[in-house]
């Protein structure tokens, strides 16, 4: 066999060799293993479930079966008020309302305001008690009113025909002219349906 003459110095230089040598190919072995991947964590928000609109409180007036006020879903349309009041009573005339528009919480919707004698409209006179519909007002109706002649009146129907729809009489201090002492002059003579 093989006779090596080795001395003590020379064993402990090849003892840390082969020590040198094992933990190289361990530390190599070890880090050529694939790795598990990490997994993110992510944050846990919780589930909120989306708030449902609140419903729509609407208060159904005039010539209605049984007149009051109603709670209906979000998205209600004006006929979906009138049947919840009951139908209009027999022989009202209900084709001047727009019974597909989209109710707004808090209006009023008014069932056969206007009364006819032998074929012609009887228009009362506008008072607190008599309110003007301000999205129904026609530009004759508006210069009835205290203080405002026909340009503000043509200002006011500009104004919803641009809006679309007059939500609050609040909404009138926009409009030119109508500020201050003259929007509380006839606040108290309109109303919002």
């Amino acid at each position: 066999m093989f006779d090596f003459n080795i001395n003590t110095e020379q064993k402990k230089g090849v003892l840390i060799i082969f020590a040198l040598t094992i933990g190289l190919a361990g530390f190599y072995f070890l880090n050529s293993r694939p790795q598990a991947e990490s997994i993110a964590i992510q944050e846990v928000v919780p589930m909120v479930a989306p708030v449902a609109p609140a419903d729509l409180i609407i208060n159904v007036a005039g010539k209605v079966r049984n007149p009051g006020v109603y709670q209906l879903p979000p998205g209600s349309r004006v006929i979906d008020a009138i049947k919840a009041a009951g139908d209009q009573l027999k022989g009202v005339d209900i084709s001047d309302i727009n019974l597909a528009r989209t109710l707004v919480d808090g209006e009023q919707i008014l069932v056969g305001g206007v009364k006819y004698s032998s074929g012609k409209a009887v228009v009362k006179k506008i008072s607190p008690d008599n309110p003007l519909d301000i999205n129904r007002a026609t530009l004759a109706q508006l210069d009835t009113l205290p203080g405002i002649g026909p340009v503000t009146a043509g200002r006011i129907i500009d104004y919803r025909s641009k809006v679309g729809r007059i939500n609050a009489l609040d909404e009138l201090k926009k409009i030119s002219g109508l500020g201050g002492s003259k929007f509380e002059e006839i606040k108290i003579l309109l109303r919002v349906s």
